[in-house]
């Protein structure tokens, strides 16, 4: 006699299929989600990175202007005083053009200013270090006797663009203090 087998199923059933599709869900929704907040934290670093990278540029550029000059200012208010602290450095290039570098605390921004034109240089300098409670100047010349620049000390305190920050980072602070010395040529070689 012939024996009878039951039917046997070739597929899932559709409780399966819904639990495995759940799964697969949950996994891909974890895995854009973990991809969107590295995305963000890249762009994020990008950009922190691109801050520091340009100040120091800025502060190489700088420090050039000062090797090259013949006469800065401002000047000590007395021959006697050597140092001055200053938001502006004025610095004539030999050809008689005069560049200005202002630090305008409102804006939080450095300025290039020639002939009448000003320019944005850097922007994010809030001159405010971490842990203190009033600003720096961002330009300290020494003289000497009261009329020719020694040497000019930068000092930059930058932040990154706080409109890129994301959630996940907290209440961090990225502050770059960028500092740089310079002597006019002239100087060195006396």
């Amino acid at each position: 006699m012939k024996q009878l087998h039951p039917r046997r199923r070739s597929g899932f059933s559709i409780p399966e299929l819904l639990i495995a599709l759940a799964i697969s869900a949950t996994l891909l929704l974890a895995t854009m989600m973990a991809l969107g907040v590295s995305f963000r934290a890249f762009q994020s670093t990008t950009r922190t990175v691109s801050t520091g990278v340009t100040g120091r540029i800025v502060i190489e550029r700088l420090q050039t202007l000062i090797r090259t000059g013949v006469d800065f200012g401002p000047l000590p208010g007395s021959p006697l005083d050597s140092i001055v602290d200053s938001d502006i450095l004025t610095i004539n290039m030999g050809d008689g053009d005069w560049v200005t570098l202002r630090w305008d605390q409102p804006t939080e921004t450095i300025y290039w200013e020639e002939n009448g034109d000003s320019w944005p240089l850097l922007e994010g300098v809030t001159q405010l270090p971490a842990g203190e409670n009033s600003t720096i100047s961002p330009f300290t010349l020494e003289f000497k006797e009261g009329r020719w620049l020694n040497r000019a000390v930068i000092d930059l305190v930058v932040e990154h663009d706080d409109a890129q920050d994301i959630a996940i980072e907290g209440t961090r602070s990225d502050q770059f203090r960028l500092i740089g010395s310079a002597m006019p040529r002239v100087a060195a070689w006396d």
